[in-house]
């Protein structure tokens, strides 16, 4: 017969055994990489050509290990900041503008982009608009806020106001 001890203690241990498979050897993200954004590749949000305009672009990796691609960091934002895209994301990449340029951004130079710093509210035309510019190193985002205007952000403090573009 089991005992109420018995039993109390089962459903203390409930919560750690659910626990069990969570261990550091699972991280989705770590085994997620950018891929290569081909020259026939559409958005995951607009359809259009991702190759086809200027600008830096972004990719989503997905619980599912499926990899989404965006003709800009303004789509990437905008549709991973959806109340159902949110939970299904294990990583997001966008391009690291210290490593390269807006017009032909290469596609080995991307980079986390919750580590990224972000210039909004700059003048360079991508494919959405002045989408937010993602760069690694936060002098040289100043330096292309000096040259383009701007704004200097930190990825926690994008908000969907930093998406907008002034008229």
């Amino acid at each position: 017969m089991t005992t109420r001890r018995e039993i109390i203690a089962f459903i203390g241990a409930l919560p750690i055994l659910s626990l069990a498979g969570c261990g550091p050897g699972d991280d989705s993200a770590a085994s997620c990489k950018p891929i290569v954004l081909g020259d026939d590749r559409e958005c995951a949000l607009c359809g259009m050509t991702i190759s086809n305009f200027p600008g830096p672009k972004g990719q989503a990796c997905l619980d599912s290990d499926e990899t989404k691609g965006f003709c800009s960091t303004n789509d990437l934002f905008s549709w991973a900041w959806q109340p159902e895209s949110k939970p299904r994301i294990s990583a997001l990449y966008v391009h690291d503008l210290s490593r390269t340029g807006w017009q032909d951004p290469g596609n080995e130079d991307w980079m986390d982009a919750r580590d990224a710093i972000y210039v909004i509210n700059h003048d360079q035309e991508g494919a959405m608009g002045h989408s937010p510019a993602p760069f690694s190193k936060r002098e040289d985002a100043e330096a292309f806020a000096s040259d383009h205007g701007g704004q200097v952000l930190a990825f926690e403090d994008l908000d969907w106001d930093a998406l907008k573009t002034p008229s």
